[in-house]
C-alpha cells in the first residue's frame, strides 16, 4: 500500500514539469553562489594581502640580517688578522732579539719597515719594566691617545682625540726568551681611519654603517652626522632589533661592536608593498569576473540534470538502499520532485537489503569480525572469526567472549564499551591479547573493539587481527638494534683505547731512549747492566701491554699469511693440554677447512685468551670443546658487525664452567674490566681477542647462561689470496752524518730522540710542530738530508705537514714516527712517498736502522715527483 501511495504521487505530480511559475531553487542557488563567492573573495584577499606583506616583511628582515651579518663578517675578520699580525711581531725573532739587546732605534726600524702603519693599524713595542713604548707616536694619532689605550685596553671603544670620535682596538701580545718575558708588543687600531675596510663595506652591502655616540649617529661610509631625538636614543638604549630612523630608514646593531650600528633604507619594503596590493587588486576583479560567469553558466545547466535524475530515478528503483527522503518540501519543485522518486525507488529495496547486507560485509573481510551483546555473549560472526579457532558456527554462536579471551582482558572490553554506552557515547578501545583456539594454542592478536548500534540495539564490534608475524619482527628488531648498540659501542671504547696506547707508547720513547743511550755507555761488567736489562724488560712488557690496546683499538700491526685455522687450533692447544690436565678437551676439526688470510700469531693469542678464561671458569675441572667449520653468513647477518655477507670459517670454543651473569656479559670485550681478583688478570685478553678479530674483519659473539657454560664463537672470512715474503732483519749499529729535521710535539721525546741521533752522527734540528717544521725547511729545502715526522700533532698534523714538506720539495724523504701502530692512514701516506716508518717506543738499534733505511731508499714516482719532473 505504501509503494502504490507513493508512485500515484509521483506520478501526479510529473504533470506539473511543463509548468514554469513555480518557485525555483536553481535562481536561488546561483545567487547565493554569487553572493558567497564575491565574501570569499575579499575574505582571502584580505588575507593574501596580510600574507604576503609579512612574507616581504620577512624577505626584507633577512635581507637586512644577511647584510648586516656580512659586515660583521669583514669587521670581525680584520680584527683577527689584526691580532694575528701582532701574534707574528711578538713571535719575530729579530725583534727579541733587538729587545734582549736594547736596540731602540733598531726596533723603531723594524717596526717601520717590516710592520709599517697603514688603514689605521699602527705597531708598536714595549719593553718591560718601562712604560713608554716604541715608536712612540704616529703622526696620525697623538701622544696622548697612545697613553690613554695603554692604560684602558680599549676594544671596541669610542675614544675623542683632538675634537674627533675614534673607534679604537688596543692588542697585545708577549715578547718572550724561552720562558723569560722580555716585552709585548702592541697594536692600535683605528676603525675610523680605515679607508680600504669602510671603501670595501660599501662595496659589499647596500646600507651604511654608523658610529652612535651621545646625541649623535656618524656614517663611516658617507662621513655624514646626524642628531639623534629622544626617541631613537630610548630604543637604542632597549637593545631593540630594529630602529626606526625616520619614516625611510631603520638601524640595527652590529653583534660584537659596541656603538657600531647598520643603517639600511625602507624604500625597497614600501615599493614591494605597493607591488603586492596592486597585483592583490588585479586578482580580485578577475576572481569576481570568473565567479560571476561561472555562477551564470551553472545556472543554466542545472536544471536540466536534476530533471533527468528525476526521470531516471524509478527506473533503478529496484535496486536502491532502505533510505527515505522527505516528500513535503513545498518550498522548491525540484527538490520536492527527486525526493519522490528516491522514496518510490528505495520502498522497493527495503525488504531486500536487510536480509543480505550485513552478511556480505562481514564474509567480504579478511579479519575475523564478531559482534557481542552488552553481557559478552556472541551474536554474529563471520567465517574467519571461528575457522580459524576450530570452532563450528553452532559452537562458536554459543560462546562468551571470556571463552576465548584471557577473562580480565574479556571483563575490560565489555566493562569500558558498555559504561561508555550507558554515558550516552560509542566509545572504541584497541586491545592486545590473544586468543584460544578448541586444542588450547593461544594466538597473539589485537583487537579494536567500539560500541555501535545493530538492528536497534547497542552491540560491541570486534575485529581481530593475528599479531603473530609483527611480534616476531619487533622481536627481530629489537634485537638487531642491541647487536648494533653493543658495536658502536665497542668502537668507542676501542678509539678510547687506542688515544691511551698511542700516549703511552710516547712515554715508553723516553724511557726506552735513554735506556738505549745508557746501554752503549756500560760496559757487560758493570754493576748496573742488570739493572739497565730489568729496566729495558720493563719497557718491553709495557710496550706489549699497549700493542694489546692497539690491538683491541684496531689499530695494532698484523702480518697476516694464508692460514689454516685447523693448523692454528692444533698448535694452540699443545701446550693448554700439556698444562691444564685437570681440564678434559675436545677438538672437532672440520676436513678440508677452508683457508683464512690471518696473523697467525694474534689469532693463536685470541685462542689461548679464550682457552684460559674457560680454565678460569672450571676451576674444579671440565670439558673444553673446540669446533671447526665452514659456513655461509648472508649480509642480514652481518649488517649489525659492519662486515659484509659471504664465506666465513667457524671457531667454537665452549665450556662447562660456571657461566656469565647477564648484567656483565655485555661489559666482557671492555679493556680493563676482570671479574678476576686483583694481581690475577689485566682485563686485556678478550679485549684485545675482540679488538684482532675485529681488525681481521671478522665476527666474534658470546652465549653463556649462569651455571651452564660459555660458548665463544668466532667467524673468520675465508681467503685463497698467496702468503707475503717476511723480510729479514738485521742487529747492527749503524751510523750516518746527515743533517735530520725532527718534528714533535712532546718535549721528552723529542729530546732523547735528539740525544738518539746524534749518538749516531746525526746533526739534528729538533721543532716542536708542523707549522715551525714548514717554516725552517723552506729557509733551507736542500740543508735536510731527511725529516723524521711525528704523527699526532695539534694545529698541523703529520699528514698535513707531509703534504707541505712535498709541496715544497717533491723529492723530501720523509721517515714516519707514531705512538700508533701501522694503520691505514700512515700507509696511505708510505703509498704516497713517504721513506720509512717506525713505532714508539724504538731502541737505538731500531732507530739507526730505520734512518739508513729512509735515507738509501730510492725515492717513488709520486704525484709530486711527477709535478716536478713535468
Amino acid at each position: 500500500m505504501a509503494k502504490a501511495r507513493i508512485k500515484k504521487k509521483f506520478q501526479k505530480n510529473s504533470t506539473l514539469l511543463e509548468f514554469s511559475d513555480k518557485k525555483r531553487f536553481s535562481t536561488y542557488l546561483v545567487t547565493t553562489f554569487v553572493a558567497l563567492a564575491t565574501l570569499s573573495v575579499f575574505v582571502i584577499l584580505i588575507a593574501l594581502y596580510g600574507y604576503f606583506g609579512k612574507r616581504v616583511e620577512s624577505a626584507f628582515r633577512n635581507k637586512i640580517l644577511a647584510e648586516k651579518g656580512q659586515v660583521e663578517i669583514i669587521l670581525n675578520n680584520r680584527i683577527s688578522s689584526i691580532a694575528g699580525m701582532v701574534k707574528d711581531l711578538g713571535s719575530d725573532n729579530i725583534i727579541r732579539v733587538t729587545v734582549m739587546l736594547d736596540g731602540k732605534s733598531q726596533l723603531q726600524q723594524r717596526v717601520s719597515e717590516f710592520y709599517p702603519s697603514g688603514e689605521g693599524v699602527y705597531f708598536f713595542i714595549k719593553k718591560q719594566g718601562e712604560n713608554s713604548v716604541i715608536p712612540e707616536t704616529y703622526p696620525q694619532i697623538s701622544t696622548a691617545l697612545v697613553d690613554l689605550v695603554q692604560t684602558r685596553y680599549p676594544y671596541g671603544e669610542i675614544l675623542e682625540d683632538r675634537g674627533e670620535n675614534h673607534l679604537v682596538w688596543w692588542f697585545s701580545t708577549p715578547i718572550m726568551h724561552q720562558s723569560q718575558l722580555m716585552g709585548s708588543a702592541h697594536a692600535l687600531y683605528d676603525l675610523t681611519q680605515d679607508l680600504k675596510l669602510i671603501t670595501s663595506i660599501r662595496q659589499t652591502i647596500g646600507g651604511d654603517v654608523s658610529l652612535v655616540k651621545s646625541e649623535k649617529l656618524h656614517s663611516l661610509t658617507t662621513d655624514k652626522t646626524l642628531q639623534l631625538n629622544d626617541e631613537i636614543r630610548k630604543n637604542i638604549a632597549l637593545n631593540l632589533e630594529f630602529v626606526p630612523l625616520g619614516e625611510n630608514f631603520i638601524l640595527s646593531k652590529i653583534y660584537g661592536f659596541d656603538n657600531l650600528y647598520f643603517q639600511s633604507s625602507l624604500e625597497s619594503l614600501v615599493g614591494e608593498k605597493r607591488k603586492v596590493a596592486l597585483w592583490i587588486g588585479l586578482l580580485s576583479i578577475v576572481i569576481l569576473a570568473v565567479s560571476t560567469l561561472i555562477s551564470i553558466y551553472l545556472g543554466k545547466k542545472m536544471v536540466a540534470p536534476l530533471r533527468q535524475m528525476t526521470q531516471k530515478a524509478i527506473q533503478i528503483s529496484e535496486g536502491q538502499k532502505d533510505l527515505l527522503f522527505e516528500d513535503n518540501i513545498d518550498s522548491y519543485w525540484e527538490f520536492g520532485q527527486l525526493s519522490q522518486a528516491f522514496n518510490y525507488m528505495l520502498a522497493n529495496l527495503k525488504d531486500a537489503e536487510e536480509q543480505s547486507r550485513y552478511k556480505e560485509l562481514l564474509e567480504n573481510v579478511d579479519d575475523a569480525i564478531y559482534i557481542l551483546d552488552l553481557e559478552g555473549n556472541v551474536l554474529e560472526a563471520n567465517e574467519a572469526a571461528y575457522a580459524w579457532l576450530g570452532y563450528s558456527p553452532k559452537q562458536f554462536f554459543e560462546l562468551n567472549i571470556a571463552d576465548i579471551l584471557p577473562r580480565e582482558d574479556a571483563r575490560s572490553i565489555v566493562d569500558q564499551l558498555g559504561q561508555g554506552i550507558q554515558e550516552g557515547e560509542h566509545r572504541k578501545i584497541i586491545v592486545e591479547t590473544s586468543h584460544a583456539k578448541t586444542d588450547g594454542e593461544l594466538i597473539p592478536v589485537e583487537i579494536h573493539s567500539r560500541a555501535i548500534s545493530y538492528r536497534g540495539r547497542d552491540v560491541i564490534l570486534n575485529a581481530v587481527r593475528d599479531i603473530t608475524l609483527r611480534i616476531e619482527a619487533e622481536k627481530d628488531k629489537r634485537l638487531l638494534q642491541s647487536q648494533l648498540l653493543h658495536s658502536q659501542k665497542m668502537e668507542a671504547i676501542g678509539t678510547l683505547a687506542g688515544g691511551i696506547a698511542h700516549d703511552f707508547n710516547n712515554l715508553l720513547m723516553g724511557i726506552q731512549g735513554y735506556i738505549s743511550l745508557m746501554r752503549l755507555q756500560t760496559n757487560p761488567d758493570d754493576p748496573n747492566a742488570e739493572y739497565v736489562q730489568g729496566i729495558e724488560n720493563a719497557v718491553k712488557n709495557a710496550a706489549n701491554l699497549t700493542n694489546q690496546l692497539l690491538g683491541f683499538a684496531r689499530k695494532g700491526k698484523y702480518a697476516p699469511k694464508q692460514t689454516s685455522l685447523n693448523d692454528l687450533v692444533i698448535n694452540s692447544t699443545k701446550m693448554f693440554i700439556r698444562t691444564r690436565k685437570e681440564i678434559v678437551t675436545h677438538k672437532h676439526l672440520q676436513d678440508n677447512i677452508w683457508n683464512v688470510r690471518v696473523d697467525p700469531g694474534q689469532i693463536e693469542q685470541v685462542l689461548i685468551n679464550l682457552y684460559l678464561n674457560a680454565w678460569h671458569a672450571m676451576p674444579q675441572g671440565g670439558n673444553l670443546s673446540i669446533q671447526t667449520e665452514n659456513v655461509y653468513l648472508s649480509d642480514h647477518y652481518c649488517k649489525p658487525f659492519e662486515v659484509g655477507g659471504g664465506n666465513y670459517v667457524k671457531v667454537s670454543v665452549t665450556d662447562t664452567g660456571v657461566g656469565i651473569d647477564e648484567e656483565i656479559i655485555e661489559r666482557i670485550f671492555e679493556p680493563f674490566f676482570t671479574t678476576k681478583d686483583v694481581g690475577k688478570g689485566t682485563g686485556l685478553g678478550l679485549a684485545s681477542a675482540y679488538g684482532i678479530i675485529k681488525n681481521h674483519n671478522g665476527i666474534i659473539r658470546v652465549y653463556s647462561e649462569k651455571g651452564h657454560g660459555t660458548s665463544f664463537i668466532i667467524y673468520l672470512p675465508s681467503s685463497d689470496l698467496e702468503e707475503p715474503v717476511d723480510a729479514e732483519v738485521n742487529s747492527e749499529l749503524l751510523k750516518g752524518n746527515e743533517n735530520i729535521l725532527l718534528v714533535d710535539d712532546e718535549e721528552g721525546t723529542i729530546l732523547v730522540e735528539k740525544l738518539m741521533l746524534e749518538e749516531l752522527g746525526y746533526t739534528v734540528f729538533p721543532v716542536r710542530s708542523g707549522k715551525q717544521a714548514i717554516d725552517l725547511y723552506n729557509e733551507n729545502k736542500t740543508g735536510f738530508n731527511l725529516v723524521a715526522l711525528d704523527m699526532i700533532m695539534p694545529e698541523m698534523n703529520g699528514k698535513d705537514t707531509y703534504d707541505e714538506l712535498k709541496r715544497i720539495n717533491p723529492e723530501a724523504r720523509v721517515l714516519l714516527v707514531s705512538g700508533y701502530s701501522l694503520n691505514k692512514q700512515i700507509q696511505e701516506l708510505m703509498d704516497s712517498g713517504c721513506v720509512g716508518y717506525i713505532q714508539k717506543p724504538f731502541d737505538i738499534v731500531q732507530l739507526s736502522h730505520k734512518i739508513r733505511e729512509a735515507l738509501e731508499t730510492p725515492l717513488k714516482m709520486t704525484q709530486w715527483s711527477q709535478t716536478k719532473s713535468g
